[in-house]
């Protein structure tokens, strides 16, 4: 699937934008935004939505949940999920805002973010490219057709198979199977990939 416009969304909770996608029809994958209702829309909308946090990492990843996912008219579909794997940098790409103090009341578009991530075995990878996502706090960061990763503060991106061992998170986007998470890397080459 790839990141799709149409699943990124604007989110303002309150104390600034930030990006979120939608990952199933109702849940928004995003940085945490507190315990308040917010309120967030497409891209390239001015209609604001509601939504609520149902779920919050130790890492500062979130999952909302729209009080109602029809307004979004989005056929069902969840992102295919991917880990970072091999020690080569691999390429990634995000849609999402730029920072923004206050939502506006006309829409805005979604911006691209082409980049390298770092493979880590720690709880966030380094990001490199562009202004490190410019700024596009809790965008997702897909690899190919892999969600492997949320932007977070700075150059550094949650991966989302470190989220899949949080309570919760499989448990709402994966059932009890848990979630099915594809190998991703870089392969071998005899060039230099920079």
């Amino acid at each position: 699937m790839g990141v799709e416009r149409a699943r990124v969304l604007e989110i303002d909770s309150g104390g600034g934008v930030q990006s979120g996608y939608l990952v199933d029809d109702r849940l928004v994958l995003t940085v945490a935004a507190g315990r308040a209702a917010v309120r967030l829309r497409p891209a390239g909308s001015a209609t604001w939505l509601a939504a609520s946090p149902v779920w919050s990492s130790a890492a500062g990843v979130a999952l909302l949940e729209l009080h109602d996912p029809a307004a979004l008219m989005m056929p069902p579909g969840r992102p295919r999920w991917g880990r970072i794997t091999g020690r080569r940098p691999v390429a990634v790409a995000a849609m999402g805002f730029t920072p923004a103090t206050a939502p506006t009341r006309w829409a805005r578009d979604a911006e691209h973010f082409l980049g390298h991530v770092v493979p880590s075995e720690s709880a966030s990878m380094a990001v490199t490219g562009g202004p490190a996502g410019a700024g596009m706090t809790g965008a997702a960061l897909f690899a190919g057709a892999e969600l492997v990763g949320v932007l977070v503060t700075g150059p550094r991106a949650v991966p989302v198979s470190a989220l899949a061992g949080e309570p919760g998170f499989a448990a709402l986007l994966g059932g009890q199977e848990g979630l099915a998470m594809a190998d991703v890397s870089t392969p071998a080459t005899a060039f230099p990939i920079f």
